[in-house]
């Protein structure tokens, strides 16, 4: 390699914006865990320095509970949260084939027509479901909400992630351009430790400041921490051991506040006793179908048995062996801070982070990025504490 080849420079030029950006999306792509189901988002400025901000839209849930019970000939039924209905309802009782009509709401008690369509009244007891079927309107009606609130603004920090790759002047001197060379064995294991920096970010990630050294740090919110705010689902197992009807309640948390979930995490230890409980359900022929990448993602044919929507099944060593967490990974994104970040795709970018005076180079890989998870408190669940 000619001499001028080695001038201060060289490493940050080969380790450019565009090559980081398309490694880390290779290493991102084949990583275990729970990072490859999410997307990256585009970049996105931030206020206050250092805050990332969205809406989180609320949908509401298609039933509520009564709250005592109800004799055959009562027309006024108290539930409890009476904001979910409207005139013009028809509500099914959960374990009757009676149909109820909401005809007028006051507060939290509706006032309804009994046995409506045909059906025959039942005996309503206090703790039943009532779902909302259908809603009838008269022609030339008025617009009115349907359990669609206000949006919640929603916060999280950008941290700063970062690595450097280092050569000295010989190494740069006698580096091979042919094949696997020292350049492309470095850049793979940097991109590796980023991977895994950002996937552990994703789980275990909470949303706090610290100041060091007499500057502020900022680290961003993962899973975990959204899990574990006020409202969301977080459900203790009791130490009882894994199960569908465990997996299916949890699931049927999330629809009853009207989310939905299409992915389940898992620790290795948990992971087994998923395989045990899918295999039970499955023939071999179904079980044949299922498609694995790296052992990391298992895509079962089609619905996880008794789990609703759930259809993939990740493994991802971040998590505690007695937990499970359940998501719908299209809420969840990666979100890059713009006008710092790398220029070419808005995800990392390289700094010249030679010492002076150095015989040799090092290039920082850096970027800053930001967890958003969007509706936490309805199309994502925590089952803790599983024996």
């Amino acid at each position: 390699m000619p001499a001028s080849a080695t001038t201060s420079g060289l490493l940050n030029s080969l380790l450019n914006d565009k090559v980081i950006n398309e490694a880390f999306e290779i290493a991102r792509s084949n990583r275990t865990g729970i990072l490859q189901t999410v997307s990256m988002g585009a970049p996105r400025l931030a206020f206050e320095g250092s805050k990332l901000s969205w809406l989180d839209m609320r949908v509401d849930a298609t039933s509520s509970t009564t709250t005592s019970s109800v004799l055959v000939g009562g027309t006024t039924v108290p539930v409890a949260d009476g904001t979910k209905f409207r005139a013009g309802m028809t509500l099914s009782p959960t374990g009757s084939d009676e149909i109820l009509l909401v005809t007028a709401v006051s507060t939290n008690d509706l006032t309804v027509t009994r046995g409506f369509g045909g059906t025959t009244a039942a005996a309503l007891t206090s703790g039943q479901v009532l779902t909302i079927d259908s809603v009838g309107r008269e022609e030339n009606s008025t617009a009115q909400n349907d359990g669609i609130f206000q949006p919640d603004p929603i916060e999280n920090f950008f941290q700063t992630m970062d690595t450097a790759v280092e050569f000295s002047r010989r190494a740069l001197a006698t580096l091979q351009f042919s094949g696997t060379n020292d350049l492309t064995f470095q850049l793979s294991e940097r991109i590796r430790q980023l991977t895994i920096q950002m996937n552990r970010a994703l789980v275990r990630g909470r949303k706090a400041s610290a100041t060091i050294g007499g500057n502020a740090v900022t680290y961003t919110g993962g899973l975990r921490y959204f899990l574990d705010q006020v409202g969301a689902i977080k459900t203790d197992n009791s130490a009882a051991a894994l199960s569908l009807d465990a997996l299916n309640t949890l699931n049927a948390e999330i629809v009853s506040r009207g989310g939905m979930a299409n992915t389940l995490a898992l620790p290795i230890k948990q992971a087994r006793k998923i395989s045990q409980l899918v295999s039970a359900q499955y023939d071999s022929k179904r079980l044949s179908d299922w498609s694995a990448d790296e052992g990391s993602i298992l895509t079962l044919p089609s619905d996880l048995p008794l789990v609703g929507n759930v259809n993939r099944i990740v493994i991802d060593t971040n998590l505690s062996d007695g937990e499970a967490i359940m998501f719908d990974s299209n809420m969840i994104s990666i979100i890059p801070m713009a006008a710092g970040n790398a220029q070419d795709s808005g995800a990392w970018r390289t700094v010249d982070a030679t010492a002076p005076g150095q015989d040799g180079q090092r290039t920082r890989i850096i970027g800053d990025f930001g967890m958003e998870i969007r509706q936490s408190k309805t199309h994502m669940a925590r089952l803790y504490n599983i024996g």
